[in-house]
């Protein structure tokens, strides 16, 4: 495996830390895990720091990304920490079109304002399924 990934529970959202080099498989893989976990402890938050995943990935891996994730996190508030060399919003413009709700921070210290911003209730049995 090229990217290592440490999943942590925070007061009321997920604290994930992605490091290594960008591969998109590994990190499809890490969004299934991710969304399985979220719908065990019933968050709608996740915070995924990426900001030492090193490798600049290519545009279409990107835009596959987003698309996924999209189609897996559907009401998960995400917030994510990115290099901001790397954060040119088209990732998080392919999610956000295909109706994620997600942003891409270049500190920790803004995407958890965001993150936490309103007021979310848990995942229920019903949205779970």
């Amino acid at each position: 495996m090229d990217l290592s990934i440490d999943v942590q529970e925070g007061s009321d959202y997920l604290v994930c830390t992605v490091t290594g080099k960008w591969v998109t498989v590994e990190l499809e893989s890490f969004i299934d895990m991710v969304s399985a976990e979220l719908k065990k402890l019933g968050y709608r938050r996740i915070l995924v720091d990426m900001s030492l995943v090193v490798g600049p990935p290519p545009e279409m891996d990107r835009h596959d990304i987003g698309k996924y994730i999209a189609s897996v996190l559907c009401g998960v508030k995400t917030a994510v920490i990115y290099r901001k060399v790397l954060a040119n919003n088209f990732f998080e413009d392919t999610a956000v079109n295909r109706g994620a709700w997600i942003k891409v921070f270049p500190d920790k210290q803004t995407a958890l304002q965001w993150l936490m911003e309103g007021q979310i209730d848990k995942l229920s049995e019903d949205d779970s399924q």
